[in-house]
């Protein structure tokens, strides 16, 4: 089973563009021949330090991300572990699928719960995708299972989701009095997975390009 490997770097200031962009050069070359592929670098605009740089990478199984994940930072100088993790990907993404977009935003959001209640969690989630994309600009890139707890008895779960625009994300949101209609099925599931929250974190961040 695929698994990612999701590296949040911490830089000096004004450190961090030309870092993102070495590695989505020279770091995607070292995951490439370490046998994985890199699934995306990004920047945080919002909920996150603009110091930070944001790496997640593809891997075969576990084994192979725990042993090489760090190619990644080959030749990348002045990096401060600032947290990791690996990711078990669910419904999204697919082996070997990554992000392709240039342009817009990306949701990069951790969702607790308890563990008995992500049947229906993940459930509630795959059916209302197809509403939710078919009235947003926006596509769900991803859908993961953390491995590491954010404290005993909790699951975390990961998920990234592109917008065309803040905007766009913002009319997608179920509870807010500006949410786009016609997505009235999306937003009942997304109420009752609400409900099952014992916390909830979200960043926005940009995809960094070569």
């Amino acid at each position: 089973m695929t698994i990612h490997d999701q590296r949040i770097l911490r830089f000096a200031p004004r450190q961090a563009d030309a870092l993102a962009r070495q590695l989505v050069s020279d770091g995607a070359r070292a995951i490439a021949a370490a046998g994985g592929r890199l699934f995306g670098v990004f920047k945080p605009v919002i909920g996150m330090s603009q110091n930070c740089v944001i790496v997640i990478s593809e891997w075969p199984d576990e084994a192979a991300a725990k042993a090489h994940a760090a190619a990644a930072l080959q030749g990348v100088h002045g990096a401060e572990l600032a947290a990791q993790d690996l990711w078990e990907p669910t419904a999204r993404p697919l082996p070997g699928e990554a992000p392709t977009e240039t342009s817009g935003f990306y949701s990069h959001r951790a969702f607790d719960i308890r563990p008995q209640n992500w049947p229906r969690f993940l459930e509630l989630s795959e059916s209302a995708w197809g509403n939710f994309e078919g009235v947003n600009d926006s596509v769900v890139k991803g859908f993961w299972k953390a491995r590491t707890p954010p404290e005993p008895g909790l699951l975390r779960v990961r998920l990234m989701a592109w917008y065309a625009s803040l905007d766009a994300w913002e009319r997608s949101r179920w509870w807010s009095s500006n949410a786009r209609a016609g997505q009235d099925e999306a937003i009942a599931r997304f109420r009752e997975r609400s409900a099952m929250l014992e916390n909830n974190e979200v960043a926005i961040l940009t995809r960094v390009v070569a």
